[in-house]
């Protein structure tokens, strides 16, 4: 699944939770910040559910 998550196909939702998980962890570390706090769920949830796409159809075959 990781091979999948670092594949061409999911490459821009990988792009775009690297980036939340960079800004988050700038506001975590940040104690002056008074934004509004974010999470990087729902980027996550896209990426996984590419890289699930991805692996899907090669564990289905691994399995017959």
């Amino acid at each position: 699944m990781i091979e999948c998550a670092n594949s061409s196909q999911c490459a821009p939702y990988k792009h775009h939770f690297d980036e939340c998980v960079e800004r988050v962890t700038q506001q975590q570390e940040d104690p002056d910040y008074k934004g509004v706090k974010e999470d990087c769920v729902e980027e996550f949830f896209h990426l996984s559910h590419c890289a699930t796409q991805c692996a899907a159809p090669k564990l289905w075959k691994a399995l017959k």
